[in-house]
């Protein structure tokens, strides 16, 4: 009887060891990378980790709170991504502008499943931007706003932010087969920061 309950014991101590909330969140990242959304459940991850699926549940209540942790993760990632652009193209500000579009381009067509995840699937927070959305914006918000002034930075960010995110998912879903899309890309995002320097000249 004695040895029963050690062995119990045993194999709960190595379970509480093995799971937490950060290996949930970093398998259903890989897990959604390589095969999408539709490929995450709790019991799929219960199997990837040798765990119960009941288990999870002790970490996130559901799959929407344990993919909205996914989603966070992911525009930490793309916001490191921005930040690098922007500091490396200093201090040229359009030359920063453009780098920053064209590294927001290249990384959403890298990580196509992520991606859709952000910006098709996830609902909007009704607390407002996260912290990771508001880091995501900083970079390119920072340059705006020296380029243009307070007054025009979050309209000309917001408007580089359309054309920018919806040309990547022209391409994701398959809709630039009459241009080479990186070509069309570079042309319109010319034009559109061209745009913003001509107005920095004028006002």
């Amino acid at each position: 009887m004695t040895k029963g309950i050690a062995k119990t014991y045993t194999v709960s101590m190595v379970y509480l060891q093995k799971i937490n909330q950060e290996t949930l969140v970093d398998n259903a990242y890989e897990l959604l990378e390589r095969e999408g959304i539709e490929a995450i459940s709790m019991r799929r991850l219960a199997q990837m980790l040798d765990v119960r699926a009941s288990s999870l549940y002790h970490h996130f209540p559901d799959k929407s709170t344990l993919l909205k942790e996914v989603a966070e993760k992911g525009r930490m990632r793309l916001a490191e991504k921005l930040k690098q652009a922007y500091n490396l193209a200093k201090p040229d500000l359009i030359r920063q502008i453009t780098t920053m579009g064209m590294i927001y381009r290249e990384w959403g067509l890298q990580h196509p499943q992520l991606y859709r995840l952000l910006f098709a699937n996830a609902p909007l927070d009704e607390n407002g931007p996260s912290a990771a959305s508001t880091a995501a914006f900083a970079p390119i918000l920072a340059a705006t706003e020296e380029l243009l002034g307070e007054s025009q930075a979050a309209m000309a960010t917001q408007a580089l932010w359309a054309f920018v995110h919806g040309y990547v998912m022209l391409e994701l879903t398959g809709h630039t087969q009459q241009c080479i899309p990186v070509e069309g890309f570079q042309f319109g995002l010319t034009c559109f920061v061209e745009g913003l320097g001509n107005r920095a000249v004028h006002s």
